[in-house]
């Protein structure tokens, strides 16, 4: 094939959706820190598919220009590690950082979980480098080339990561949000794979599929007594960092289905509120789950997961909560 054959070009572009297909997490943090660098923001928000899928950043009006850092299954580590990138790389100052919290982040790190653990080598050893084996100190980096499929005897690598790097983060600055037009909130989520509706669900189905993601799963992470020391000392010290630097800092917890909270182990929540009453800094916290009555079943993509619709009202709820505390100021 020849380069004034069309084909050159549509060779190209398959290896560029192939790329952003196989790497979309590292290429959407990616662009969000390029973001950050490029145009710097008013808020960032860290934390994992809670706080991915609850909240449409255009929405956030009172926070400003927004970047979202966060990703499905992301630790309290990787959220440090953003928040000092971020504030390291910064355009302009930052001012308010929205942690998001699920009931169990204080007993997770994803570098010891084997079941979600290869986001690392495939995404944060590649926005990190070294800093981000955590507690996985043998992960091996993956290249975000490996996977993608094209003719190494005309096109040079240099070239073709260049084009496929340089698409990607693009058409993900353009989208401005981790979903879009490229992704759904349920073409990933856990149910939408299994081509499962949750709205079709009984209730009896419903309690059920709560019930063992819960009790089989997130309740477990209350066993894991060292990695709660560790959280301890990591969310401690990534408040003392931001306050260093002037931004202002909220806790968040998404809200979840009935039956989700009915079986979710009561401790975690006590264990919180103790934990950001005894930092030696105000922070802001807001749990959405204490809202009675605000959020539907219609609301969720399974137990605990907003759908597009659930993640517009729970934008407008924090929203109205920056309002009410910055407005008291």
């Amino acid at each position: 094939m020849g380069f004034s054959d069309l084909g050159c070009f549509e060779d190209i572009k398959t290896a560029c959706v192939h790329y952003l297909a196989k790497n979309y997490d590292y290429s959407y943090l990616s662009a969000m820190h390029r973001k950050n660098r490029e145009c710097g923001a008013d808020t960032i928000i860290v934390g994992s598919s809670h706080s991915m899928n609850g909240i449409v950043e255009g929405e956030l009006e009172a926070a400003g220009d927004v970047i979202q850092f966060s990703i499905s299954s992301q630790d309290l580590f990787y959220d440090y590690e953003h928040v000092k990138k971020a504030v390291q790389e910064a355009k302009r100052p930052i001012k308010r950082c929205l942690i998001n919290l699920g009931y169990y982040t204080l007993f997770h790190d994803l570098s010891l979980s084997k079941l979600t653990r290869e986001f690392i080598p495939s995404t944060y050893l590649n926005i990190f480098g070294v800093e981000a084996f955590h507690n996985w100190t043998d992960a091996e980096r993956i290249d975000p080339m490996s996977q993608v499929t094209y003719d190494e005897s005309v096109y040079p690598k240099e070239l073709i990561e260049g084009m496929c790097r340089f698409w990607a983060e693009n058409v993900l600055l353009e989208q401005g949000s981790y979903y879009g037009l490229l992704r759904t909130r349920e073409s990933v989520n856990m149910l939408g794979v299994k081509k499962v509706n949750w709205g079709e669900l009984t209730a009896d189905e419903r309690r059920e599929y709560a019930e063992n993601r819960v009790l089989n799963g997130h309740n477990k992470h209350i066993e894991h007594t060292e990695t709660r020391e560790e959280n301890g000392r990591i969310l401690s010290d990534m408040v003392s960092f931001l306050w260093d630097n002037h931004i202002k800092v909220y806790f968040f917890i998404m809200p979840y289905t009935d039956y989700y909270m009915s079986v979710i182990d009561t401790r975690y929540k006590e264990d919180i509120v103790k934990t950001l009453n005894d930092l030696p800094y105000p922070v802001e916290f807001f749990d959405m789950n204490d809202l009675s009555g605000t959020f539907t079943d219609e609301d969720f993509l399974d137990s605990d997961h907003l759908n597009l619709q659930g993640a517009h009202k729970a934008t407008a709820l924090l929203n109205d909560f920056i309002v009410m505390v910055e407005g008291e100021l």
